[in-house]
């Protein structure tokens, strides 16, 4: 008999510990700052509220690649992963992440814009591989006393939006203003070797009608040097040599401050509520150019994903769950943009006519890049070329190269099948 006790005791132990162990995922993250307190303050409601522990894998955003492919190469894989939605496709096409089909409630694929859905989405199987709560556009941001004095229109929406000539005539009028130094800010600042030149400016080619790549045969030879995308990239190089483009010596804050000013600012939606404590009503969102195939955004920003090393996939998918519905951490994180049609009632700038509504909008309109597996050599070249050509080189040139490069890498990798076939 006290053998019998003992065996049922030893087994409920171990079935407490195997419980224990998994009430318990790692969550792989790269928010800092402010953002970074709204994840830990997330983190915590998350375990109150369900009883699961999470083990947090803070990663820097800049050796954020490759402390993932270390950790994959360790075998310390996280179970939840946030990832760069312009990456999915690589992850997914390197086996790292699994569908969130049947782990995600219904109620929460519902809520998703048409662009938080499509920077999950993986195109060979059209499933949803990540899940975003937050999204990102990109939009021009303006001084209303400086375009009025300009004698400028301001746009309120995507139907009304600037044509290329209205644009080209606005920097033109802006640019004589005695209190405008440069008509605009594109934020070379950021360094234009980044993502950023990839991510802000995808949407003037799309716009033109060019492509980074074909994708329906995954080549960029002909896309990215179409004489569509060749007129865009010379488009964007006249801006810089008119002089209308604030240099990458200057900072950020070109818009908001008295003196070296800016007139317009092409920023990400956080730029918002970097200008407006300084600028308040004289600040006004208008929707991005219309440059013959109408107004193009981008979309993505770091999305979620379950890996297949999940351990408990179940209390993984909780924990993305949790997040469709904690609107706390909504109002929590600084400058989100909504990635689901809920959170815009807890962000009311978005819903808001005179702020950011039409930014909101913009995610009807959004373009993606490319869900391509090569996608970090379709961007890596893009950038280089890019910066070639703000600089002055040829852009029929660059993009041609740029193109051979990302056409290269593909045939390395055998077309990255099942892509192109």
């Amino acid at each position: 008999m006290k053998k019998k006790l003992l065996a049922a005791f030893l087994i409920t132990v171990a079935l407490a510990g195997a419980f224990a162990q998994q009430q318990k995922i790692t969550v792989m993250f790269q928010a800092t700052g402010d953002e970074g307190k709204a994840f830990k303050a997330m983190f915590d409601r998350f375990t109150k509220d369900t009883g699961i522990q999470i083990e947090p894998m803070f990663v820097p955003h800049d050796v954020y690649f490759e402390k993932f492919t270390a950790a994959v190469a360790s075998k310390r894989v996280p179970d939840v992963m946030q990832l760069d939605a312009p990456f999915l496709a690589n992850f997914v096409w390197n086996g790292y992440l699994v569908p969130l089909t049947g782990l995600l409630d219904q109620k929460v694929l519902d809520d998703l814009t048409p662009s938080s859905r499509a920077q999950g989405t993986y195109p060979i199987d059209g499933q949803l591989y990540a899940f975003g709560n937050a999204d990102s556009t990109v939009l021009l941001f303006g001084s209303k006393k400086l375009l009025k004095a300009a004698g400028v229109r301001i746009p309120t929406g995507i139907k009304d939006a600037w044509t290329k000539d209205e644009f080209d005539d606005a920097l033109a009028k802006l640019a004589k203003l005695p209190d405008v130094k440069w008509p605009l800010d594109m934020f070379r600042a950021y360094g234009i070797k980044t993502e950023w030149a990839t991510y802000a400016f995808q949407p003037v080619f799309e716009s033109f009608g060019g492509k980074l790549i074909d994708t329906t045969t995954w080549k960029a030879k002909g896309a990215l040097d179409s004489p569509e995308s060749v007129a865009a990239a010379t488009e964007i190089q006249s801006w810089v040599k008119k002089g209308y483009v604030v240099p990458s010596s200057s900072g950020t804050n070109a818009l908001y401050r008295d003196k070296d000013k800016a007139a317009l600012a092409w920023g990400g939606n956080w730029y918002w509520s970097e200008a407006y404590p300084t600028m308040k009503d004289d600040l006004v969102a208008i929707p991005l150019p219309n440059f013959g195939k109408g107004v193009k955004s981008p979309n993505g920003t770091w999305i979620w994903g379950i890996t297949r090393y999940a351990k408990n996939p179940k209390a993984a998918a909780k924990f993305i769950n949790y997040l469709a519905n904690d609107k706390q951490f909504a109002k929590e994180l600084p400058g989100v943009y909504p990635g689901l049609k809920s959170w815009a009632s807890v962000l009311p700038a978005y819903t808001d006519p005179t702020k950011m509504k039409v930014a909101f909008d913009q995610a009807n309109v959004a373009v993606p890049r490319p869900a391509y597996p090569g996608y970090p050599v379709i961007t890596t070249a893009f950038q280089t070329a890019f910066d070639n050509i703000l600089s002055g080189a040829d852009p029929k040139q660059e993009l041609s190269k740029a193109a051979a490069l990302i056409d290269q890498d593909s045939l390395d990798h055998d077309g990255y099948p099942p892509f192109g076939d």
